[in-house]
């Protein structure tokens, strides 16, 4: 908001008398145009203010009201997943995924707000299709991240009770049965876009080479066969020739 006029015009002639009240004829002369236009525009700058812009900000936590109830909502930092976001409030990353309608789970971008949904919120079977991966077990206890042991970890590992079924993370291939060198019984799955996932440590694996699995279907048992010291399923997700944490592609 400006200021008016009158208050800059006074505002000026109180610096102008000032300055020629000090200042010879000569230097007066000389100098009277240039301090003239200066102090008319430090004047005109001085006679008017704008209040800087405000800041709005949100922090993880914070509650915001939506259709009259109150809805949790979570501000992206750097390193944050979408699975690792929803495990923290105890919903699937499906659900988060379908409430802020995220197109690319795997691509979080720092700063984005994202509604926490409730534990009760429904996913349409046609969006669920869109993120074909899950979890090869019924129940998640990692005991071991992926890229852990000085980044030599290239998949993770969830513990489980010796016998617990195995479940195929989706449909695909099965491309190895047997046995490889430290990881004991492994079982190996091509799926669609050049994509294998790994199952290993297994104590019973229930499928052969060439067979065709669908999602959810039980593949192999929990073991710690190869080089294990407790039982778990070393499960690995690969793209081509890359290993890939495999919490940013399970949908559950």
């Amino acid at each position: 908001m400006y200021r008016p006029l009158t208050y800059s015009f006074n505002l000026f002639l109180t610096y102008l008398s000032v300055i020629l009240s000090h200042m010879t004829p000569y230097v007066m002369a000389k100098s009277s145009i240039r301090f003239i236009f200066t102090f008319l525009l430090l004047a005109l700058l001085a006679g008017c203010s704008t209040a800087p812009p405000q800041q709005h900000t949100i922090s993880p936590h914070q509650q915001v009201g939506k259709a009259g109830q109150e809805e949790s909502v979570y501000v992206v930092r750097l390193g944050d997943t979408l699975s690792a976001i929803a495990r923290q409030y105890s919903v699937t990353a499906l659900q988060l995924q379908y409430r802020n309608n995220i197109a690319d789970p795997h691509n979080l971008k720092i700063g984005a707000r994202l509604v926490i949904p409730s534990k009760s919120q429904q996913v349409p079977p046609s969006f669920a299709n869109k993120t074909p991966f899950i979890w090869p077990l019924k129940k998640l206890d990692i005991s071991s991240e992926f890229g852990s042991r000085n980044n030599r970890h290239k998949g993770i590992d969830l513990r489980a009770p010796k016998g617990t079924k195995i479940y195929a993370s989706a449909d695909g291939l099965v491309h190895f049965v047997g046995q490889q060198n430290g990881y004991g019984k492994v079982i190996i799955i091509k799926h669609a876009d050049n994509i294998q996932t790994f199952y290993a440590h297994n104590n019973k694996n229930l499928v052969k080479r060439g067979r065709r699995v669908k999602q959810g279907e039980i593949i192999g048992t929990v073991g710690r066969t190869g080089n294990a010291t407790g039982n778990h399923v070393h499960f690995e997700f690969i793209r081509g020739q890359q290993h890939l944490n495999p919490r940013h592609y399970m949908s559950n």
